[in-house]
């Protein structure tokens, strides 16, 4: 972005969307100030670290071929760490353990399908690799097809691995084939955990001048057509030409409760929920499965240090999890549930355990991209000066992605905003 020297941008939220806007514009010479109400930034891509181990909040993989990595990789933000490439991967039917298919010989091999099916499976596969398209919601694609029950089940969960979503019937089933060919492109687990990125970010906000804030709680944001300003608990006021509302749909709601239009879309989002138990272990179980995915439940184990520096010498960090339906809230047993799947792939790891931490609805996403209507974007036409990103807007990823895709256009919105009202102020 060109730089321009007139401007004052104030950022609610410091997450992903938040932090990569805010670098994006303080680079580029905009006066910009980020307020963050939680002690920490990154908001769910914190990570606990304790003893040598580091837990993220559930599983996260960052996507090779996804706009959170690209982003990372072209403001110059560090990173390290290895591919998801389990030894041993598993894939639960009706309580049983099969091999999971992930290529040919695999396939071949699995127990998990027939032969007929195995064929099925193989050629659809190619369909989505060569960049299978579709109309409606992923369920109407599958009922398009004439899969048996095993298949289809095989390529539900398969989407719910990719997009962390389950919710079939609302998301956009072009959405989930892109989604489905980029984790096929592969994933990566990051050393320490995804704060890593995230302080990287921050840093490079901070030496771009940003001031950032956290434990400043924004109770309101006011605008008008001179401009911006956000009311926080304190009593401070922050005036700005523009804000950036980078957080949840419901959340951004409140914060401005005249403006229509997030009125509606806090009505209608989707979020993506899930359970998951984060397990640290002293060792990792002899012969225990590396990873599970459920293809008759929504269930997913994963041992991600196996790829990552996330443990001590000789321990293990597994991330166990539930993919919520749509309408499905945590239940009493969530965490029973877990540990059901854990006893069944990894037997034997109970005496081994060290720390856990347990997530029961955790908000996976604000929102998926659904097939009966477009996701926001960055710019609210009945709100000038004032624009929105997170996971929940935008027409670009699912999941991190979306927030990072959403922040970068945010930022380029606001750059462009900012700089027709110098033009008009000149004139």
């Amino acid at each position: 972005m060109t730089a321009i020297s007139t401007g004052k941008v104030n950022i609610v939220g410091g997450g992903i969307a938040g932090l990569i806007a805010a670098v994006e514009l303080g680079r580029s010479g905009v006066a910009v100030e980020l307020f963050e109400s939680a002690a920490d930034l990154g908001g769910r891509a914190r990570t606990k670290a304790a003893d040598g181990f580091f837990l993220n909040q559930g599983p996260h993989a960052l996507y090779n071929g996804g706009a959170l990595k690209r982003a990372l990789d072209r403001l110059g933000i560090a990173y390290a760490g290895g591919r998801g490439m389990a030894r041993s991967r598993k894939a639960i039917w009706k309580g049983r353990l099969h091999s999971l298919p992930v290529d040919g010989k695999s396939l071949m091999l699995s127990s998990l399908f027939g032969l007929r099916d195995k064929v099925v499976f193989a050629r659809v596969f190619q369909r989505l690799v060569k960049g299978e398209r579709a109309e409606g919601s992923f369920t109407d694609w599958l009922d398009a097809q004439t899969f048996s029950p095993v298949v289809r089940s095989s390529l539900e969960a398969l989407g719910r691995l990719s997009a962390y979503a389950n919710g079939s019937d609302h998301v956009s089933a072009s959405a989930m084939l892109v989604q489905i060919r980029m984790a096929l492109g592969g994933t990566l687990y990051l050393d320490h955990g995804w704060v890593t990125f995230i302080a990287g970010l921050a840093q490079a906000a901070r030496e771009a001048g940003v001031t950032v804030n956290v434990g400043a709680r924004v109770e309101r944001v006011e605008t008008d057509a001179h401009g911006s300003r956000v009311v926080l608990a304190d009593g401070r006021v922050g005036v700005g030409n523009a804000t950036i509302l980078a957080v949840g749909p419901h959340h951004a709601a409140a914060l401005a409760s005249d403006v229509g239009s997030l009125q509606a879309e806090a009505r209608e989002a989707k979020a993506v929920r899930a359970n998951t138990l984060d397990l640290a272990l002293k060792r990792f179980p002899e012969g225990a499965g590396e990873f599970a995915l459920g293809i008759d439940g929504p269930f997913y184990l994963s041992l991600h240090s196996g790829s990552a520096k996330l443990a001590p010498e000789g321990g293990a960090v597994v991330h166990i999890a539930k993919y919520l339906p749509a309408s499905e809230g945590p239940s009493r047993d969530a965490i029973a549930e877990l540990e059901a799947i854990a006893d069944l792939v990894m037997p034997g790891w109970r005496p081994l355990e060290v720390m856990r931490q347990e997530l029961r609805g955790m908000t996976v996403a604000n929102g998926m991209p659904r097939w009966d209507r477009a996701r926001p974007g960055v710019a609210l036409a009945d709100a000038p000066g004032l624009f929105i990103a997170g996971d929940w807007v935008g027409a670009e990823g699912m999941i991190a992605d979306c927030a990072a895709a959403s922040g970068v256009e945010a930022a380029s919105a606001v750059h462009a905003w900012l700089k027709a009202g110098a033009v008009k102020s000149a004139a």
